[in-house]
Formats: C-alpha cells, structure tokens, sequence
C-alpha cells in the first residue's frame, strides 16, 4: 500500500454483507509502467528504457576489439558499422558529477536507437531488467535537457 501511495494511487474497499467485498485499486494515468534495463555508471544506478535497447556489447580491448577515436570522436565498430559512443560518466559529469570518464578500457557498451539512430552508451555495470513506474517531471525540472 506504501508503493501504490507514493505513486499517488488509492485503494477503495466496498464491503456489502452478504454479497461481498470489492477492493479498486487505482492507478494515475499519468503513471506508465515500462521494462528498464538498470544500469551502473560513476556508483550511480540508472534505468533505460527497454524499447530503446538495441543490444548489448562487452568490450574487452583484450579481444582486439576496442573503442577507437575517428577524426577525435570515439567510435566502437559493431559487425563492420562505427557506432559512435558516449559515456554516461562524461554526460554526469558535464553536468556537475564527479566521474572518471573517455578511457577506453573495458565496459558495457548499450546500443540505443533513438530516432532511428543508434549509438553507443558505454556503462560500467549491467545489473538487472525491472519493470519501472514513470510519472512526468514535475514543473520545475522540465526545463533541464538531460532529463526525461
């Protein structure tokens, strides 16, 4: 009841002797409920949508295959296409975290296509699936780009 009170969900309970009990939970519509990969980047954990997840890729520089620069942007070569990559360290810490960033070490590389563009988001850990609840931002954060 806790959980369903901190989405701002109710439980009506009608009871009539005789002829039984009815119990009615409700859900904001607002509120959508979507499978999310959980993700480690910088000891913080994060969820991405699913729907957007094209793949997963362990990159192992020892295998011969690593993050490579291109005219200084990274890229990763995904069965002979360059993806380009991002870290989600360098994106936290350009806004303000403290994350050690751009190596081109081993990691998790997510493919994500937006748009119908993909690219690459390099993560230190991949943790779990999980089914998530997502409301919208409230007023004052929409105007920060980062954040959806």
């Amino acid at each position: 009841l806790a959980n369903l009170d901190g989405v701002g969900g109710t439980v009506d309970l009608v009871s009539v002797p005789g002829d039984g009990t009815t119990w009615r939970l409700t859900i904001p519509l607002t509120l959508a409920i979507v499978p999310a990969l959980i993700i480690e980047s910088g000891g913080q954990r994060f969820a991405v949508p699913q729907p957007a997840v094209h793949e997963l890729v362990f990159v192992d520089p020892r295998s011969g295959q690593a993050i490579e620069r291109v005219l200084g942007a990274a890229v990763y070569r995904v069965r002979g296409r360059l993806l380009p990559v991002v870290w989600l360290s360098e994106v936290l810490r350009s806004l303000g975290g403290a994350c050690g960033c751009g190596a081109t070490t081993g990691g998790y590389l997510v493919v994500l296509e937006t748009d119908g563009r993909r690219f690459g988001l390099v993560v230190d850990r991949v943790l779990s699936t999980e089914e998530i609840v997502v409301k919208p931002l409230a007023a004052r954060f929409k105007q920060i780009g980062c954040y959806s």
